[in-house]
């Protein structure tokens, strides 16, 4: 006998609706109150300079505002 089982077989028409994902947003709401993402690591495949001590490499970090190497990191 297979284990392969429907999708139906684990909740009715009424469960698989997509979610709106939008609920907790107000239509008031204010877009200059969100804060932008910010980025935490890049890769440059040329390599870039870091920040702290000047080396050359592919990956680098976000530390105190500034992008280092894994060596200059405060981990």
């Amino acid at each position: 006998m297979s284990e392969d089982r429907r999708l139906t077989e684990f909740g009715d028409d009424a469960d698989n609706e997509p979610a709106d994902d939008h609920d907790d947003i107000s239509p008031d709401q204010d877009n200059a109150s969100i804060e932008p993402a910010t980025a935490t690591y890049r890769w440059q495949p040329d390599g870039a300079t870091c920040e702290d001590c000047g080396a050359t490499t592919e990956r680098q970090w976000l530390d105190d505002g500034a992008f280092v190497c894994p060596d200059c990191k405060s981990w």
